[in-house]
């Protein structure tokens, strides 16, 4: 009898629901960072409407936040879509990019409470950078395990997923270390930059030799 224990492996099922849950969560929880002042019940549209052009920064940091988180989420799904199952680093590195992703809400509510700081928007800045970083090295050590990939990912492929994936982190560390002592530029910049992360191209496995 054959008693050598099995390597851990997780279904990677698990882990792609377990990402739209918390995704889901904390993209709901941003709403709640966007109140009006103190209006009485029965304002007039004189004392709403500059109330409301007042909060452009925290509409702003709603639009960059949640649209951030959407494209983080769909590179994560893109990502499990060529893995097959997980280890236990790989269960850890996941847990790691929940954790930086679950921030956000927090670090969102402290750029509208402590905009005129620059430790708020360079604290957010490192929140979005950080969720970059995490999913880029998720896809790094799954690339380094072949068993944990699908069979059609090519070393041509994975190098230029990669290459998508290293894009985002970059240029947000870059926005970070720039633009961190004023929020509104910190926010217009990040807006800026949304639709460029969003033309990743498309990728299409391809069969050629250099397989993982």
């Amino acid at each position: 009898m054959n008693t050598q224990a099995k390597p851990f492996e997780l279904g990677k099922n698990r882990i792609e629901a377990l990402s739209d849950g918390i995704f889901a969560i904390v993209m709901t929880l941003l709403i709640f960072e966007l109140k009006t002042s103190d209006l009485p019940q029965h304002a007039s549209n004189i004392q709403l409407a500059p109330a409301l052009f007042e909060m452009w920064p925290k509409f702003l940091s709603y639009i960059v936040s949640f649209i951030g988180l959407g494209i983080y989420w769909v590179a994560h799904h893109y990502m499990y879509h060529s893995i097959r199952h997980s280890d236990r680093v790989l269960l850890w590195l996941n847990i790691l990019f929940f954790m930086f992703v679950s921030l956000l809400p927090f670090s969102t509510s402290l750029i509208n409470s402590f905009g005129q700081t620059q430790i708020a928007p360079l604290f957010f800045g490192a929140n979005l950078t950080l969720i970059g970083w995490a999913l880029y090295f998720q896809w790094i050590y799954a690339t380094s395990k072949p068993d944990l990939m699908a069979d059609y990912v090519t070393r041509e492929y994975a190098d230029s997923v990669k290459f998508r994936f290293l894009i985002i982190p970059i240029i947000a560390t870059i926005t970070m270390l720039v633009c961190f002592w004023s929020v509104e530029i910190l926010l217009v910049v990040y807006a800026l930059l949304l639709p460029f992360y969003t033309l990743t191209g498309k990728l299409s496995p391809k069969t050629v030799s250099g397989k993982i």
